[in-house]
């Protein structure tokens, strides 16, 4: 058998060949024009410099409500590292682990009302979850027929060929209600694996998804990395916002690092069925199971982001995230104005525009991403602007003036 003859069947969940093929020329201009693998001597806040010595103002940071300067988180990553003396436990936490994983832990578990688990990044939180929930282990041992968002992020699809080891997949148009309601008619369990709110921009129906939850009993997998600390009281993300508490056919996973201001990634689990849940992902949950946890600072900074929002500060960056938002969008239209949320998407459609605008902009001082296929479809370019609750309000009226001339 030839090799070409033993990949036949392959590429059924991604083709990185291909994705390569398509897009590694326009890869390579994002660099050679200074877009992309840029080294900067000061990379949190909006205002950076380069190691060439030019400065700009970064409208591609997840930070939304500009934690990652805070003192305080800074201070608590600090502290930790003092009471513990390490960076890194070395060892699973399956074997030994220390208190300040489990106070961390309780302290995210009684922020979001959930049981909490802790790890290095959202994407390990994903590799851990889907395959736990297409098993069936988490809800009552029938695999559930795994339904996949067309759009959802990255770090879900890249799961798919590890969720088809346990049953089968779908995927379906971008946020299709109905079709999702008909395969709920016509199978015993269905999962729907989704964002809530999406990278590139909007928000995914959550009414309806929790509609079709009360009526056919529907589980839920929902990313909440760009919703956690950016909408909810006390930043608890869009679901909670939605409905109080996790019941235990919802399942979420989301970042700590991005909104979050801190470290790693978590997941969420109903408390209604107890620890069950929350023992059985442990076990056989991959690596949250072995060598994927966060490091000692990043639970400080973790355990002092929590209490920021306690406090009621993150409430308030929320409002001035509001009227930065606001702003944006009285002097930028976009298919997003009005949806209070920060992130935008100008389309350009063509790579080449898209990548041309990215320039243009950037030699007036501000850095955006241009954003083409595999990470949008193609044909679908253009420029993924991230709002900040810090920018000042002159920055984005400059901002404004010059994206509209660069894009007409």
């Amino acid at each position: 058998m030839t090799v070409a003859e033993s990949l036949k069947d392959r590429n059924l969940y991604s083709n990185l060949r291909r994705a390569a093929d398509l897009s590694n020329p326009f890869w390579d201009r994002a660099v050679s024009e200074g877009l992309a693998d840029i080294t900067a001597d000061r990379v949190a806040g909006f205002e950076h410099r380069t190691i060439q010595g030019y400065e700009f103002e970064n409208f591609s940071t997840y930070s939304y409500l500009g934690l990652d300067t805070d003192d305080r988180i800074r201070s608590g990553a600090i502290a930790a590292l003092e009471r513990e003396r390490t960076l890194n436990s070395s060892i699973s936490r399956m074997r030994v682990h220390s208190s300040l994983l489990d106070d961390t832990e309780a302290a995210l578990s009684e922020l979001l009302d959930a049981h909490v688990l802790t790890l290095g990044s959202a994407a390990n939180a994903a590799w851990s979850l889907l395959p736990l929930v297409a098993s069936g282990l988490l809800t009552g041992g029938e695999p559930p027929l795994m339904v996949f968002d067309k759009n959802a992020h990255f770090c879900l699809n890249a799961m798919k060929a590890s969720v088809a080891d346990e049953t089968t997949i779908v995927t379906i148009r971008h946020d299709d209600v109905d079709e999702l309601e008909s395969l709920c008619r016509t199978n015993s369990q269905v999962a729907y694996v989704a964002d809530t709110v999406y990278s590139t921009g909007g928000k995914a129906p959550l009414n309806e998804l929790f509609a079709l939850q009360a009526k056919y009993g529907l589980i839920l997998v929902l990313d909440e990395a760009h919703s956690t600390s950016v909408i909810g009281h006390n930043g608890r993300g869009a679901v909670l916002d939605l409905i109080g508490s996790l019941n235990d056919r919802t399942f979420l996973l989301t970042s700590l690092n991005k909104g979050f201001g801190a470290s790693g990634g978590a997941i969420a689990l109903g408390r209604n069925g107890g620890s069950r849940n929350r023992d059985l992902a442990l076990r056989y949950g991959g690596p949250l199971t072995w060598s994927q946890r966060v490091n000692v600072a990043g639970l400080g900074a973790i355990a002092a982001s929590v209490e920021l929002h306690r406090s009621g500060e993150v409430d308030k960056r929320q409002r001035q995230l509001r009227t930065v938002v606001e702003l944006f969008d009285s002097l930028v239209d976009t298919p997003a104005s009005g949806d209070g949320l920060p992130i935008r998407f100008v389309t350009l459609h063509e790579e080449e525009q898209t990548i041309t605008a990215a320039q243009k902009l950037l030699a007036s001082g501000f850095y955006t991403s241009a954003v083409f296929f595999p990470v949008i479809g193609r044909g679908k370019a253009g420029l993924r602007l991230m709002l900040r609750a810090d920018l000042p309000h002159a920055t984005i009226e400059r901002f404004a003036d010059v994206l509209r001339r660069v894009t007409e």
